[in-house]
């Protein structure tokens, strides 16, 4: 059996030193498809989902390397909110009793004037009816229903979701948990949160530097027996 946690924020490939960095747990599709590569034939996938969401893009490639797999078996252990929630829609799935899953729309953070505002309002409704679509395989309701709980920020409990169809089954047991934005509350890594990070990184990195340069010279200097 091959396991795959989605844990923690959903982030892109990019962002995955910041949270080795600071010790966040997290997954991005670099992770999911080194994962699903190093799975024997035979093996099933199975994907234990409890997360707040993160970045559309990284759940939309997420959901498509999982849901272009067979071997796929979701288990949600807690939540499955937002970005995540898309993930839980890309194989036969369950859910435990006191599981949620979550759906509302995509979230920008766009600045400007008017103009830009209206093109964010086109883009983002875009991305809604993009995601939408996912439900929509998996649920069999229509597109219209599907935006309507989108934008009513819609949450569900277990039987909720075997009920209207976005989660396959209850799970009877179920094995220990290890714990444009589209997550619920929005991630944790801020751009304050990156810029101190980064800051910290390159103030260890020349300070590691300056080390190895004062090593690099005391062996100097014994060499010529000084």
């Amino acid at each position: 059996m091959a396991r795959i946690d989605i844990k923690g924020d959903i982030i892109t490939n990019d962002d995955a030193w910041i949270y080795d960095w600071i010790g966040w747990d997290y997954v991005c599709p670099k992770a999911v498809r080194d994962a699903i590569d190093s799975a024997k034939p035979d093996e099933t996938i199975d994907v234990y989902i409890n997360s707040p969401g993160g970045y559309v893009s990284a759940g939309q490639e997420i959901y498509s390397m999982l849901r272009n797999d067979a071997r796929t078996r979701i288990h949600i252990e807690g939540q499955a909110c937002s970005a995540a929630s898309i993930i839980a829609m890309a194989g036969h799935s369950d859910i435990s009793p006191v599981g949620m899953l979550m759906i509302h729309n995509v979230q920008g953070a766009e600045q400007g004037d008017y103009r830009d505002m209206k093109k964010m309002s086109d883009v983002l409704k875009a991305f809604n009816s993009a995601l939408a679509a996912a439900y929509e395989e998996k649920t069999g309701k229509t597109h219209e229903e599907i935006l309507k709980a989108m934008d009513n920020e819609t949450w569900l409990t277990a039987n909720q979701c075997v009920e209207l169809g976005f989660i396959d089954e209850i799970s009877g047991t179920s094995e220990p948990t290890g714990m444009m934005i589209n997550a619920v509350g929005g991630i944790r890594l801020t751009e304050e949160i990156r810029k101190k990070v980064l800051e910290e990184k390159a103030k260890k990195e020349s300070e590691e530097a300056q080390k190895a340069e004062l090593n690099e010279l005391i062996s100097d200097l014994d060499a010529f027996g000084i």
